[in-house]
């Protein structure tokens, strides 16, 4: 019976897929039809149109089924849906826009292409969003809902049953548990009973309407579990083993292939989201950018501090990045020559607590140097790291091979992001903040991060520097 519902739904889903494609193309149309070409009959165009639909409504559901759109996802978030429509589509509009160029077919518009693509993106999500809220509400007065046996009566067992209870849209009902002790079958635990023990699996999955099993023993029962997931497979029940190892303060938990293997990861630092990837093509493309744009200001700076004081033109130094690899980075020299032999005799002067030497008015900067620090320009050449993928945007500073061996250990997770020219330690004071405020602010971005944290980082940077706040 839940196959056959599983796939009236799943059926359901396709057919409505199929329809607001449809519709999605005639909208793009309208759309492209109003701000482009008003002149031209809106039948005309539609009818130039709708010959690609021959190509997309197959296309788009191979892309939907391989990405699992019509998989049952009780559990999904909304952003999770919407992420996975968005993907789907994204790989179908590419798909097209590629044989349109290569086939040069020049009867459909790659614009008309985008607004197709984003109108497809925008219905389906809000299609699928109606059914969640709908089967949600259904699930949630009773109706298509699962049978869970759990195995196990202890505290984390009873935490499952607990939180399927307290979620009642997620249409999945404690059947009853299955104990380790078998004194207690018969007890009433919480919103089920304890209807066997270990040994009745077999029975009790034979005899009565069970649609899953979620085993919440101690792994140390590795030999008990590996005999229940046999016996779940060989009567094609789905099985859900808890892992909860330990429970993370920091860590992310994603269960991800290993090639064939299943392995449990946890992750102190960002995923490699498609996230993560837009921020390394922001990266390496706005790198390039500004360095072709401001190629004139760097030969200016550069002309300025050659002809005010001797040495290089750029200050090179070795720092840590990302997992503690090292690199060279890349400044505009704001001090004299012999900078680094005269810090012994400074240190006394040094205002930062921690491994980190700073002045506010070094005496070994030039006048340019000056300048150039108060500005931040002398940060410049740091776009130099980003293109070569050693430095970000935004992100933690790179320390030096000496400020990390006096690093506190809970201070090295820093070093799990890439390393970044701006970061929340620039907008929230910069210099001005002692060492242990700057390492928790580091970790805070990397706990918090998303695109929209890098862009609100960019845009109060642009203000810090201008003011020249906690520079020195």
């Amino acid at each position: 019976m839940l196959k056959q519902k599983a796939t009236v739904f799943r059926r359901v889903n396709v057919i409505l897929d199929l329809i607001v494609t449809c519709l999605s193309l005639v909208a793009a149309v309208l759309v492209y039809n109003a701000v482009f070409s008003p002149a031209s009959p809106f039948l005309d165009l539609l009818n130039r149109h709708i010959p690609a639909l021959y190509f997309v409504l197959p296309v788009w559901y191979i892309l939907f089924r391989i990405n699992g759109m019509y998989e049952s996802r009780r559990l999904d978030t909304v952003p999770r849906v919407a992420w996975t429509a968005m993907w789907s589509v994204g790989e179908g509009i590419t798909l097209l826009i590629l044989i349109s160029y290569f086939l040069r077919i020049t009867e459909i518009s790659r614009l008309f292409v985008v607004f197709f693509g984003v109108i497809n993106v925008v219905l389906v999500v809000l299609v699928r969003i109606v059914l969640k809220e709908s089967l949600h509400n259904l699930r949630a007065k009773g109706y298509n809902f699962r049978r869970i046996l759990i195995v196990g009566t202890g505290n984390r067992a009873r935490s499952v049953a607990k939180k399927l209870h307290a979620h009642r849209e997620w249409g999945m009902v404690v059947y009853g548990f299955l104990s380790q002790t078998p004194e207690e079958v018969g007890k009433q635990l919480d919103e089920a009973r304890v209807i066997g023990s270990l040994q009745d699996l077999q029975e009790v999955i034979s005899t009565n309407p069970i649609d899953e099993v979620h085993i919440a023993l101690p792994l140390l029962n590795l030999d008990t579990i590996t005999s229940m997931l046999e016996i779940c497979e060989e009567q094609g029940i789905r099985t859900r083993v808890m892992m909860d190892l330990y429970s993370p303060t920091i860590s992310q938990v994603h269960l991800e292939d290993f090639r064939g293997t299943p392995m449990l990861t946890f992750t102190a630092s960002p995923m490699e989201t498609w996230e993560m990837v837009l921020k390394e093509t922001i990266d390496r493309v706005g790198s390039f950018s500004m360095i072709l744009l401001l190629f004139p200001l760097f030969l200016f700076l550069s002309l300025c501090i050659k002809v005010t004081s001797k040495g290089p033109i750029f200050f090179v130094q070795e720092r840590v990045g990302l997992h503690k690899r090292r690199f060279l980075i890349y400044k505009f020299r704001t001090m004299v020559q012999n900078a680094e032999e005269l810090r012994e005799s400074l240190e006394e002067q040094n205002e930062l607590s921690g491994p980190v030497f700073k002045i506010k008015d070094d005496p070994r900067c030039t006048f340019v140097g000056r300048l150039l620090r108060k500005t931040s320009l002398d940060e410049l050449p740091q776009l130099i790291n980003v293109l070569k993928g050693e430095m970000s945007f935004v992100g933690p500073r790179p320390p030096l091979p000496s400020e990390i061996t006096q690093y506190e250990p809970w201070q090295y997770r820093r070093l799990s992001m890439k390393p970044g020219i701006s970061g929340l330690w620039q907008v929230s004071g910069r210099n001005e903040l002692d060492f242990e405020k700057w390492m928790k602010l580091d970790l805070q971005y990397i706990d918090n991060w998303s695109l929209k944290l890098d862009f609100i980082i960019i845009l109060r940077t642009l203000p810090a520097v201008l003011l020249g706040r906690g520079a020195s």
